[in-house]
């Protein structure tokens, strides 16, 4: 027995997979301070539930936040008040049902392909997808995206289950699929039941139209215990919250958040074509090395040898093609929010085709599986991987809102794809001799491991020193209040940081080239593994968090400290702790998030002097890059003058606002009730 079965066999598959995800993430769940801006968003909600005791209506401040379920803000708030102080000021708490998530799904993953693809090949899949930078990054972020992958892909595990007909109890199985579509709904809606939709229809679909038989897998799914288990855990919260809003959650949820997304580039995040599989070369890492070897395998099985069968996988790449392609010109003729919505159709609208093509004799003739049988377990089994990748990534790549993380469900079909062409090269390593000189898929082998070297020495450069210093001097010039070179100056203490994992990482790629070289193609997956370990961890432990000049409330945090403006911490000097800060210029989440949800930004900070005494200290955070700051400044500083209060001013703190590229220079400004002795 080889390591790789002694790896995937009994309790240890599950302990090394769930630790592979756990500690590539545990750095940066621990390190990072509040990320701007969806992820102080989710965790100030989530913290305002425990403030509040109403663990119902989702609230950011005063406002009402109405744009996802409650279920991440449930666990969150969970997860703050097991593991939180009395402040839950702590970001590391509300990012705990994400980091546990991310492992999860790399589990459910392998509990996926384990009825797929066979146990050696989901096990190389799952440790592929659960080292991805992708999923490490969502792990360590308080957001939706880590539990929702885990539920997705466990939901999709059950109906591979029953599509392949390895289940002793189909109606237990299928309840077991309603339950997880119903956890999904209270995560983020409907796109657990649609990532789900594709995989299943789309590989019964696929089978109509080869003229295979179905077979009923299906009918354990329309049980009515199985849909109504899944909406009366889902509409109860619905019902309760849309009347708690007074009618408005829908309308926030639905009619503005879910339907900016698909009229638009919602907040500007519109991406360029191809966007998503832009990002492969560094998001897919380092599972990208089996990429392509897998599309092309998967490809040739689905295909055939017969002339007929190439020529029906050339009418299929031309059908999608063109149907594409008319989806992407219909968005650009037709007008508003018709053209809009276009993208959003199109997986719809290929399932539709194919399912009206399939009922044709004439077609299914032409697709009849002669020399591939129907009932081949790999032919079924990639029928299902490729509908949930292929439909999921075409409906997030016509989106008209992009963003990088929203393709993640569709990673753990490709990371299976991924893991059973590496079974399938491990064995012709084994089998083949020197003097061979018909490597399997040596054009797509080579081209692959050439974008995993691409994606490899792109995270080394991006972590480099050299990158650090190249974006300040970048940054620097940006700044309108004071000379870049001043700027420079106080960034210098951010300009090196330990390099013992980065090299490591280095010579890991290095090895990983050798083996390559070599066709050990095991040996060059374990290396693959830990080049993402290495520089994950160097990312995580030795550069993100020390670089404070791109964590501009960190920076503000360095503000407020020199007058004792931190409300949560005790002054050094024995003066009395500000109540709340009073921002200007200046209204990140993670600012109100990290200091506390009393403190106020514009348009709500108020740029008056009290007469009270009882009103001091009273702490302002000034960002002078913004223009309204310096007439605001000066209007309460001539009011402390009236009243003879006391003025307290920091030093000026430089950063960059990494969430909007703009510059920072913060001072911050405390006012005593008496005057400076």
């Amino acid at each position: 027995m080889d390591m790789l079965s002694r790896l995937s066999t009994g309790w240890k598959a599950w302990f090394v997979l769930f630790a592979l995800t756990l500690g590539a993430a545990a750095p940066g769940v621990f390190n990072l301070p509040a990320l701007d801006r969806d992820e102080s968003r989710f965790a100030q909600a989530s913290k305002q539930y425990i403030e509040t005791g109403d663990y119902l209506i989702i609230r950011y401040q005063d406002e009402y936040r109405n744009k996802k379920p409650a279920g991440i803000h449930w666990l969150q708030s969970g997860a703050t008040l097991l593991l939180g102080d009395e402040d839950r000021l702590d970001i590391w708490t509300y990012r705990v049902p994400s980091w546990l998530g991310a492992a999860f799904a790399t589990l459910a993953t392998f509990w996926c392909g384990l009825v797929l693809i066979g146990r050696r090949a989901a096990f190389i899949g799952a440790a592929l997808f659960g080292t991805t930078l992708l999923l490490t990054s969502e792990a360590h972020i308080s957001k939706t995206d880590g539990v929702l992958v885990f539920l997705t892909t466990l939901s999709i595990g059950a109906l591979a289950r029953l599509y392949m007909g390895r289940t002793s109890k189909p109606r237990h199985m299928a309840l077991f699929f309603w339950f997880l579509i119903g956890c999904g709904l209270l995560i983020k809606g409907p796109v657990t039941p649609m990532v789900a939709a594709y995989a299943g229809l789309g590989a019964w679909v696929w089978a109509r139209s080869a003229g295979a038989a179905t077979s009923d897998w299906w009918r354990p799914l329309i049980w009515w215990p199985g849909p109504v288990l899944a909406l009366a855990m889902f509409l109860p919260w619905l019902i309760a919250i849309q009347l708690a809003t007074d009618n408005t959650f829908l309308q926030g949820a639905v009619g503005k958040d879910l339907k900016d997304k698909f009229a638009g580039a919602s907040e500007g995040h519109a991406g360029w074509p191809l966007y998503h599989l832009s990002h492969i070369p560094v998001w897919f890492f380092p599972a990208v090395l089996l990429l392509l070897p897998g599309l092309s395998l998967s490809w040739s099985k689905l295909r055939g040898r017969q002339a007929e069968a190439r020529r029906r996988g050339t009418d299929a790449l031309l059908i999608c093609g063109t149907i594409g392609a008319l989806t992407a010109l219909l968005t650009w003729i037709l007008p508003g929010e018709l053209g809009n919505g276009a993208p959003a159709a199109y997986p719809a609208l290929l399932l539709i085709g194919f399912w009206l093509v399939s009922a044709q004799p004439g077609w299914q003739q032409r697709w009849a599986l002669s020399d591939a049988p129907a009932h081949d377990p790999d032919i079924k089994a990639l029928r299902f991987l490729i509908s949930w990748a292929l439909l999921t990534t075409v409906f997030f790549e016509l989106m008209p809102t992009r963003l990088s993380h929203y393709i993640l469900p569709a990673y753990p079909a490709l990371a299976l794809l991924c893991g059973w062409a590496g079974v399938q090269l491990m064995a012709q390593d084994r089998t083949s001799s020197p003097q061979d000189t018909q490597p399997l898929v040596p054009v797509s082998r080579q081209i692959s491991f050439g974008i995993f070297l691409l994606g490899g020495v792109l995270l080394a450069f991006i972590s480099s020193p050299f990158a650090a210093q190249l974006i300040q001097s970048e940054a620097a010039g940006d700044f309108k209040t004071v000379e870049a070179g001043q700027v420079l100056a106080q960034w210098q203490a951010y300009a090196g940081f330990p390099l013992w994992l980065w090299w490591a990482g280095l010579v890991s790629l290095a090895v990983a080239g050798l083996c390559h070289v070599m066709k050990r193609t095991g040996l060059t997956l374990l290396m693959g593994i830990l080049v993402s370990l290495l520089l994950g961890w160097h990312a995580r432990i030795y550069v993100l968090p020390t670089q404070l000049w791109v964590q501009a409330t960190e920076s503000a945090r360095l503000a407020l400290r020199q007058v004792c403006g931190v409300p949560a911490e005790r002054c050094a000097d024995g003066r009395t702790r500000p109540a709340r800060i009073q921002a200007i210029g200046y209204s990140e989440p993670s600012y109100v998030l990290s200091f506390g949800t009393q403190n106020l930004h514009p348009p709500e900070t108020q740029i008056e002097m009290p007469l009270e005494d009882a009103a001091y200290p009273l702490v302002y955070l000034v960002n002078r890059e913004d223009k309204a700051a310096g007439a605001s400044v000066q209007a309460l500083m001539d009011a402390a003058s009236r009243q003879s209060r006391c003025v307290s001013q920091s030093q000026p703190v430089y950063a960059l606002n990494y969430s909007n590229g703009d510059p920072v220079n913060f001072i911050a400004l405390r006012f005593d009730a008496d005057p400076c002795s």
